[in-house]
């Protein structure tokens, strides 16, 4: 049976954004993949009681996100899971439906210093490799101790990818400047919002209630 190479980019896409994009195409050309599946999570564990936009939403953000990338595609497996989700057991799970797949799982460098506190973390290398997108480029790549023999074992390995200023939390921060501010602030808002977003995800939360009013 043929072995499709996956990368899987999984985070809460609160909202997605055009580092995530960036992300994706990076890990993809390091990886050589096939497909990268883009994995919203439902309820983290990490993020239990953080405010996140609805799962349908985060998802269908991701859907307008990637449309027409015919290469990427929604896995909608953690949002369509009841309760708190765990890495190792959605890799497991995907593992025995997907046999013709090989799967990296793509993290961020500040996700790095916190996998062995990940449930199982040591089971995770059994069903994927982990990649991590370096944003330094080609400068140190610190790995934790504990995880130097994955990295000998090609089993944790570097994605290197060009710095974008963009974060989640940024861009909800200026669509509440977009919603409360006047004049200048809320045309640099909006001039912000416009560059980080892509253009049919900007376009839908201008139209909706997620992260402020509803433009008129």
């Amino acid at each position: 049976m043929p072995t499709r190479q996956i990368c899987i980019i999984g985070g809460t896409f609160n909202p997605i954004h055009m580092g995530h994009l960036q992300m994706a195409r990076s890990a993809q050309a390091q990886c050589m993949a096939d497909e990268v599946w883009f994995m919203p999570a439902g309820q983290p564990w990490q993020k239990a009681n953080s405010d996140l936009a609805p799962a349908d939403v985060r998802k269908q953000l991701v859907e307008l996100a990637i449309e027409g990338v015919h290469s990427w595609r929604l896995e909608p497996f953690e949002v369509e899971h009841q309760g708190p989700t765990y890495t190792v057991d959605t890799l497991e799970k995907l593992t025995d439906l997907h046999p013709d797949c090989k799967f990296s799982f793509v993290i961020g460098a500040d996700q790095l210093d916190n996998l062995t506190q990940w449930k199982h973390w040591e089971s995770l290398f059994d069903y994927a490799r982990i990649g991590v997108v370096d944003r330094t480029m080609w400068g140190e790549f610190k790995v934790p101790e504990a995880l130097k023999r994955h990295l000998m074992q090609d089993r944790l390995f570097r994605i290197p990818m060009p710095s974008v200023n963009i974060s989640s939390t940024q861009i909800r921060r200026q669509f509440a400047l977009l919603h409360s501010g006047t004049g200048d602030v809320l045309e640099t808002a909006r001039f912000k919002l416009e560059a980080s977003l892509p253009t049919a995800v900007f376009k839908y939360l201008l139209e909706h209630s997620v992260y402020g009013r509803a433009q008129p």
